[in-house]
């Protein structure tokens, strides 16, 4: 099962569209796994993804994350998204893609800065040949984004916002999905605009960082992001369930 399918089965079967971003940190060890574990089983039923950054991995370990957290979501029948951001030459591209795959991840988000040619192309080949899928960071959801990413950039005879350009790289190189902030209805609208149906947006930012859930699936979301917003509640079953409500995608 691709990792379109997996998500799409897994939304379908939760009636959400929220993924978990388990981005926890702590110095201790075994109280950060079983934190991790302890919330991920709360919630497991009412998301359709996991999400983990750095945060996490450098806390814990990327052996201990595949062995606690990532062997947890398969059972749960959950797909993983590894929040790398990758945006290096190609060959240590390629080296992390490869090795957070190999390790359980069902897809990575990636960075099209770095671009094709010894950027992201074995980034892709090692997702097409494991069956794993690739998200671009076309907008991020902090406030200091707009600086870069709407920044009016030269493609062939015009200009258009760097946004406007890297989204249609996600098109051209077959991505398996958009990232964009839920901070900015604007830009999400503007994606949908360009990509039409081709390509899930996936909208991190709602909560904490201020992005509102409704905003961004009206504006063309097809899952929402959410992380301190759910772990760091009083009840993240709760939290999660309050999200849960949303139409699932088509």
């Amino acid at each position: 099962m691709s990792f379109d399918e997996m998500i799409m089965a897994a939304a379908s079967r939760n009636h959400s569209r929220t993924v978990l971003a388990l981005d926890l940190e702590g110095p201790d060890p075994a109280r950060l796994v079983e934190k991790s574990q302890t919330i991920l089983r709360e919630v497991g039923n009412l998301i359709c993804a996991v999400k983990i950054n750095r945060q996490l991995i450098l806390s814990l370990g990327l052996p201990k994350v595949a062995d606690s957290v990532l062997k947890l979501a398969k059972t749960l029948s959950l797909p993983t998204i590894m929040d790398a951001k990758l945006n290096d030459v190609g060959h240590t591209n390629e080296f992390m893609a490869r090795t957070y795959f190999d390790s359980g991840f069902d897809a990575i988000i990636a960075s099209p800065v770095a671009g094709w040619e010894n950027g992201l192309d074995g980034v892709f080949k090692a997702a097409n040949t494991r069956g794993k899928g690739v998200l671009l960071l076309t907008y991020m959801s902090n406030p200091g984004a707009e600086a870069f990413y709407s920044l009016i950039g030269k493609q062939g005879s015009g200009e258009k916002p760097v946004f406007e350009i890297l989204t249609e790289l996600a098109l051209e190189w077959k991505a398996q999905g958009i990232i964009v902030g839920a901070t900015k209805p604007r830009v999400i609208s503007r994606v949908r605009a360009i990509i039409g149906a081709a390509l899930p947006i996936y909208c991190p930012g709602v909560g904490t960082q201020g992005g509102d859930a409704k905003e961004a699936l009206n504006a063309g979301a097809t899952y929402l992001i959410v992380g301190r917003t759910i772990y760091n509640a009083p009840s993240p079953n709760a939290a999660a369930k309050a999200l849960q409500v949303q139409p699932v995608p088509p």
